[in-house]
């Protein structure tokens, strides 16, 4: 047993060494793919395959974003169909990654990824469709976390100004505008100059499209004005991108020149593009390729052998998607210059080419793209099943969960109801010997009134001496007038009736004849009964409830025993 246990943890370990190891390699080939994107096409690919090969199928936030990579460098080298594959995988991996292994846990699916597709769509001219991947793509983008706010702001206007292109080659001019406009206001709020500049490149390319030249110059000018205020004050990465993104911008407004044939002021312009570009090669599909143009600007001069020299120097350090275009120029220009063998040479290459574009067999990829959508359908209804499965058990406990609660509750309410209904007759009863004790206490100093009242009047029949008279008689008053028999009342009156005298004298502040009156109209005393109490005249018991009624404020036509009763 116990070298069973041994065997089971170093296998563990082994396994768990062995996928870190592996996921270390991955890692660092990822970053060779990106850093050899845009200048060894080639090379890039190589890493990637590599990569693949290593992680052995294992599904992992690296070789999905190989797997994103891939399909990218593929895509831009115009093999749709094999990027396709590549970026369907990706869509795969991220469907089958645990939930805490994504980036980004609220993302339903990699908006990224979608962008791509939508490009990929766009390319083929599935305008449609294209629009549909990059509206999802904004929706999943919308999902990042806080954390991720530039990202979710980059992938926004990417995939926006994505919509844009779409809008603007089905003809809608309005919702392309105002895809740009809406981009264009979101990148100045967040300051950063050279992507502004991209901006004002992205809208002179829509505008020169739909011929409004003047609007598109007025770009130019303020992405002129704005490069040349920042390219001595930028520095490192933002200066890159600041010529990176200005050279795109003199490589449309050549463009435009050509297309006005002022071919002269756009080799100038192109040649401006070349000169500052920070990169080698341009993304041909959005932007024009600057040494194919230059070349085309001195054919159209009859500058023949600075065209071919130019041409032949891009064809040698660079396998471009315009290569097969390039090619197409070169052989253009040998049958004017009358080189028979470099033409046939050409035509050998330009043949070579068209076979490579095999790929390139528009029916296939929308198969294939069918076949995707399908799967991903199958996947969906699948996910919609045990959704439903889950939900239903989910449902069916959490009744049987509400049921059971239900029944605790109404027996914990039962329950609940007798022991208040006791404790409700045990408060009547407490509250019954209490007022049976108030109205006692009252009825006492009634009589003990009453019964010295009597002694006074018996006094004054009988004969004694004056003085002695005098004397009984103050004492017997002073008796009926003692205020411990009172204190005693209020005692016994508050507890029946605790807020009864603090609600009187916070809104009247009465004083203690008025308080006490009060307290005999809320036993519903009557006047003669309140005069025996208080050892008083009937008439003065009525003098002093008209002044407690100004007291009170009560209006003329407000009962004061009502008013009274109503006070808890």
């Amino acid at each position: 047993m116990k070298k069973l246990i041994i065997l089971f943890l170093f296998t563990l370990i082994s396994f768990f060494g062995n996928s870190q190891t592996i996921k270390q390699q991955t890692s660092s080939l990822l970053d060779s793919i990106n850093k050899y994107k845009f200048i060894d096409s080639k090379k890039s690919l190589d890493f990637g395959f590599s990569a693949l090969e290593i992680s052995g199928g294992i599904v992992s936030i690296e070789t999905l974003e190989i797997n994103e990579g891939m399909g990218e460098l593929l895509f831009y080298q115009n093999n749709f169909a094999k990027s396709l594959d590549y970026y369907t995988d990706a869509l795969n991996i991220y469907n089958l990654l645990p939930k805490n292994q994504r980036r980004h846990k609220y993302v339903i699916e990699p908006p990224w990824t979608l962008v791509a597709l939508g490009n990929l769509y766009y390319k083929i001219e599935r305008f449609e469709i294209a629009k549909m991947k990059y509206l999802e793509a904004i929706d999943n983008f919308n999902l990042f976390e806080e954390e991720f706010l530039i990202e979710k702001f980059n992938g926004l206007n990417t995939s926006k100004n994505n919509l844009a292109l779409v809008y603007s080659s089905l003809g809608d001019f309005q919702k392309a505008e105002s895809q740009y406009k809406e981009v264009l206001e979101s990148r100045k709020k967040t300051g950063k100059k050279s992507d502004i500049i991209y901006q004002y490149m992205m809208m002179m390319q829509f505008y020169y499209k739909f011929n409004m030249q003047e609007t598109g110059d007025d770009l130019y000018d303020l992405a002129t004005s704005l490069y040349n205020e920042l390219k001595y004050s930028n520095k490192g990465d933002d200066l890159k991108e600041l010529n990176s993104w200005y050279s795109y911008i003199l490589s449309v407004y050549g463009s435009k020149l050509v297309k006005l044939k002022k071919f002269k002021e756009a080799l100038i312009s192109f040649k401006e593009s070349k000169k500052i570009a920070n990169t080698q090669t341009h993304n041909t599909d959005i932007y024009p390729d600057v040494d194919l143009e230059i070349a085309k600007c001195y054919y159209e001069l009859q500058l023949y052998n600075k065209a071919e020299n130019g041409l032949l120097d891009a064809l040698n350090y660079n396998d471009d998607s315009t290569r097969l275009e390039k090619l197409i120029l070169l052989s253009t220009i040998y049958s004017v210059q009358g080189k028979k063998t470099e033409l046939i040479k050409i035509k050998n290459l330009i043949i070579k080419k068209y076979k490579e574009k095999d790929d390139l067999d528009f029916s296939m990829i929308e198969n294939r793209l069918d076949l995707y959508e399908k799967e991903k359908e199958i996947n969906q209804n699948k996910s919609e099943k045990t959704r439903l499965v889950y939900t239903t058990y989910i449902a069916l406990l959490s009744f049987i969960i509400i049921i059971i609660a239900f029944f605790s509750r109404f027996k914990y309410q039962r329950e609940r109801n007798s022991r208040l209904e006791l404790e409700k007759n045990e408060v009547s009863l407490k509250l019954e010997s209490k007022n049976r004790e108030l109205v006692s206490k009252a009825n006492f100093i009634l009589q003990r009134n009453e019964y010295l009242k009597n002694i006074i009047s018996k006094l004054n029949k009988s004969e004694v001496n004056e003085q002695s008279f005098r004397r009984v008689k103050k004492e017997v008053s002073e008796l009926i007038n003692s205020e411990r028999s009172y204190e005693e009342f209020d005692k016994i009156f508050t507890n029946v009736y605790p807020k009864f005298y603090k609600i009187l004298n916070d809104k009247h502040n009465l004083s203690q004849t008025y308080l006490r009156l009060a307290a005999y109209i809320r036993m519903n005393q009557s006047n003669n009964e309140i005069a025996k109490i208080s050892g008083i005249s009937i008439r003065t018991v009525e003098t002093q409830r008209y002044r407690l009624s100004k007291l009170l404020e009560i209006d003329k036509n407000q009962n004061l025993n009502s008013y009274i009763q109503r006070i808890n």
